[in-house]
């Protein structure tokens, strides 16, 4: 029977032979242990099979144990990272929280100064505010009427200002033209006075001929006494005749001249009168848009502006005022034609909206005309697309004082036309209403009227909507100038529920609303039912109307002034005429006398000596005249130039105190609109204090509100904070319990390791024992012969002093001792010996490592004691047999 069979593994082993068993860090003294008897162990030494069996389990049950303590770390790393999602979330929350408690605070410090606000808002607060705000109106008033006043003496001292430097410009050039006048007359009297001293005739000719010409005239004067009243009737009567001639011949040219320029001045008027009648038997109803031109430069100085620009509201103001004085100057006068026309009926109405289409266009093309914009047109697809809008708005019983545009419905008509787009539309509404049975009962007048009045309304009372139906209407737009326009107008009725006004509604009573639509040729595709070709119209704009009649007017005074002229130049014709035969008749009575027979001879004597005489005093006298005329002329200037530098002087003068007078004017309008702009701020300040007053109640109860939102928005923050910190806690709570499994799983992996080593260790000692079985075979009989060579016997089993050191001796079991010494014990060591030969150290402590750790396994010192007291069973048994077998 082998060794191997009878492997001796007993727990009780342990207490015989007084083995220590120690730890990890502990020192065993390896003593001579005695095989113990026979009684006090099992053998139980395990089949090879089994024990194969057994490692292969308990390596199964390692790969088990490591799957499952990686699936629980992993689990545990999974919970691990769930529960810092969950703090991170829970810290968020809390962030939110502290973020909800500081706007509750906020809102609790705001609610306090609303209530503080309130509080003060005493209705004797709000009327003084209210009365702050009312003197401050009225003085603003007063203010801005000195602003407007001190404009007005700002533009009248620039007026007088330029007419001054005008005056002052005139004088200098009339004092300057006067200077060179006296230069040039003195330059003539110093020529005359050079000419006159050059010399004259001698004294003796002046003489001579006044002797011979005071004979000749003695004799002269003889023939002249019966000659003379002959003489001068001839020649008195010659030269009437000769001024008669001229006065008739003058007459008779003035008079051909004035009948041609009176021909064609009542042609010309006849020409006007019938183009002003012709333009008025067209125009059909002489109700015309006049406007203003101080409304006219308010209204083009708004629409050129922008809000934001500085001036906005200067500008946005006058052009209210300016509109507010047109609007009243203005008035509808009925047309007795069209009072006469009635239309009692829808139908009625639809045979004279082309009229009524017509009327607006001369309306609206009559203020283009005064603005310099571009007209509109009116075609079919206008009227068209006006109509079906009336009609659409007549179905929806839309009323347009409280709904406005009805966009969706002119959306919906514009593309069942194949519009690109709504077309712009201007409304207007209350002008005429049914009676309270429903009946029409209306004129075209009316309608006119109604046009008319809407229109005024567009353009002169548009302040609500800031004057964007103005713009509209008057093409100021920015795309007007750019592309046709056509328009549209429509009449929708309106079916008020209940009493309207005042006035008892039998659900019949209607109203009848007024709109105008504009449809730029751009939104018209070439596919769309709008038929864009214009209804030419015959009736002509209130411009041209007003044109012709102040041609007329122009005409009508050059024709009355000729015609005036006519008559005049006849009367003189007529007079000249009569004066020119009576002239002729005197002539020749007066050239049939013969007393000119005789004095001819005399005359020519005085003749002859008159012109020597005149001759010699005539070259003094003219030089002398000369210089006479010219001091004359040089006394003139200088009074002229001495007259123009007082003038000169004298609007110098004006100039500087009109200047003057417009410097202080500008002081009073800056300190004027000083004062305006300090009272325009007060009274936004106390306006603003007011509307504090009178909203303290309501922005208390918005605070309050803010307040319970603000905590409530805390409330819920504060919720989710400590349901987020649960949440948190719950997870890491996850976490340490999986993690705790994991911790397990990884201990009961490093018992199953544990324990496969064990089996390994079993199965290498088994090997070790086979070794040692084998080699105890071999020295048996050196055993027998040696045995009685020591003097020991059988039973000298108690003797282990000379072992007592083969514990530390791993070779032991090499000496000859081991097996032929009966004497002496076969101790553990040298089986360990033999084991850690078929199994190095290494490997051994390698496999008491903890997996994953690298921990030393403490009970590495517990079992390699374990095994060692195992093995001595072992060798107590194998040497017991060996003692039975010899």
């Amino acid at each position: 029977m082998s060794n191997k069979s009878n492997l001796t593994v007993l727990s009780t082993t342990l207490a015989a032979t007084g083995a220590v068993v120690v730890g990890a860090g502990t020192t065993a003294h390896a003593d001579t242990v005695k095989a113990p008897a026979p009684e006090q162990v099992q053998t139980v030494k395990a089949q090879g099979q089994k024990l194969d069996d057994d490692i292969n389990q308990a390596q199964n049950d390692v790969n088990d144990a490591q799957k499952n303590a990686d699936q629980t770390q992993n689990a545990a790393n999974d919970a691990k990272q769930t529960a810092d999602d969950s703090q991170k979330h829970a810290d968020q929350a809390s962030d939110q929280a502290n973020q909800a408690q500081d706007d509750l605070n906020d809102a609790k410090a705001d609610e306090q100064a609303a209530q503080d606000k309130a509080n003060s808002a005493t209705d004797g607060a709000i009327n003084q505010a209210q009365d702050d705000v009312n003197d401050q109106k009225a003085q603003n008033d007063q203010a801005n009427q000195d602003v407007e006043d001190a404009q007005n003496d700002v533009n009248h001292a620039q007026d007088n200002v330029n007419d001054a430097k005008s005056n002052v410009n005139q004088a200098q050039n009339d004092a300057n033209q006067a200077d060179d006048a006296a230069s040039k007359a003195q330059d003539d009297v110093n020529d005359a006075q050079a000419d006159l001293d050059k010399g004259s005739h001698a004294q003796a000719d002046l003489d001579q001929a006044q002797d011979d010409l005071n004979h000749a005239q003695d004799n002269a004067s003889k023939a002249q006494a019966g000659a003379n009243q002959a003489d001068q009737a001839e020649n008195d009567a010659a030269q009437k005749a000769n001024d008669a001639k001229q006065h008739a011949d003058d007459a008779a040219k003035a008079q051909n001249d004035a009948q041609h320029k009176a021909d064609a001045a009542n042609k010309a008027q006849d020409d006007a009168q019938k183009a002003l009648d012709d333009a008025k038997s067209h125009q059909g109803n002489p109700n015309q848009v006049h406007m203003t031109q101080d409304y006219i430069d308010a209204l083009k100085a708004f629409s050129n502006s922008y809000y934001g620009d500085p001036n906005y509201q200067t500008l946005l103001d006058n052009l209210t005022k300016a509109a507010q004085k047109n609007y009243e100057a203005t008035g509808y006068v009925p047309v007795d034609g069209n009072t006469q026309i009635k239309i009692n009926s829808q139908a009625d109405l639809n045979k004279y909206l082309n009229e009524l289409n017509q009327y607006a266009q001369q309306l609206i093309n009559g203020i283009r005309d005064q603005l310099g914009t571009k007209d509109v047109e009116i075609s079919k697809g206008s009227e068209e697309l006006s109509r079906r809008l009336a009609d659409a708005y007549t179905n929806n019983n839309w009323n347009g004082m409280t709904g406005g545009h009805d966009a969706a419905t002119n959306t919906e008509v514009a593309n069942g036309m194949g519009l690109d787009g709504s077309s712009a539309q201007d409304l207007a509404f209350g002008y005429f209403t049914s009676n309270m049975h429903g009946d029409w009962d209306f004129t075209l007048d009316d309608f006119m009227k109604a046009l008319y009045n809407s229109v005024l309304e567009w353009m002169f009372d548009d302040e609500t909507s800031e004057w964007n139906h103005t713009t509209s209407v008057a093409g100021l737009n920015a795309s007007d100038a750019d592309y046709t326009e056509y328009i549209g107008i429509g009449f929708w009725k309106f079916n008020p529920e209940g009493d309207y006004n005042g006035i008892p509604n039998t659900d019949d009573m209607f109203r009848l609303d007024t709109m105008l639509n504009l449809t730029y040729d751009y939104m018209v595709p070439e596919n769309s039912e709008f038929d864009t070709t214009p209804i030419k119209s015959d009736v002509p704009s209130q411009s041209t109307i007003d044109q012709l009649e102040n041609d007329l007017k122009t005409k009508q005074a050059d024709a009355n002034a000729a015609n005036q002229a006519l008559a005049t130049a006849k009367a003189n014709h007529a007079k000249a005429q009569a004066a020119l035969n009576a002239a002729n008749a005197a002539l020749n009575a007066a050239k049939a006398n013969q007393a000119h027979a005789n004095l001819t001879q005399a005359q020519a004597a005085v003749t002859a000596a008159q012109h020597a005489l005149d001759e010699a005093n005539a070259n003094h006298a003219a030089k002398q005249k000369a210089l006479d005329d010219a001091k004359a002329k040089l006394a003139d200037a200088k009074a002229n130039q001495a007259q123009k530098h007082a003038v000169l002087n004298d609007a110098k003068a004006k100039l500087a105190k009109a200047n003057k007078a417009l410097d202080d004017a500008k002081a009073k309008l800056a300190a004027a609109q000083a004062v305006l702009a300090a009272g325009q701020q007060a009274l936004a300040d106390k306006e603003a204090k007011l509307n504090d007053l009178k909203n303290a109640d309501k922005a208390l109860a918005d605070a309050k509100a803010a307040v319970e939102a603000a905590q409530k928005a805390y409330d819920d923050a504060k919720t989710a904070s400590e349901n987020a910190q649960a949440q948190a806690d719950a997870d890491e709570a996850t976490y340490e319990r999986l993690q705790a499994i994991a911790d397990k799983a990884a201990k009961a992996l490093a018992d199953a390791k544990a324990r496969l080593a064990q089996l390994e260790h079993q199965r290498d000692i088994n090997d070790a024992i086979d070794d040692v079985d084998n080699g105890s075979k071999d020295s048996d009989k050196n055993y027998d012969e040696n045995i009685n060579h020591n003097g020991s016997n059988d039973h000298n089993e108690s003797n282990s002093s000379n072992t007592s050191n083969t514990w530390d001796d791993p070779t032991v079991l090499n000496n000859s001792a081991m097996s032929n010494d009966p004497s002496k014990v076969v101790t553990p060591a040298m089986v360990a010996a033999r084991a850690m030969s078929n199994r190095s150290r290494s490997q051994v402590v390698k496999a008491l490592i903890l997996p994953q750790t690298g921990e030393t396994n403490n009970n590495e010192g517990s079992m390699i004691g374990l095994a060692l007291l195992s093995l001595l069973g072992a060798f107590g048994l194998a040497k017991t047999n060996r003692r039975r077998t010899h």
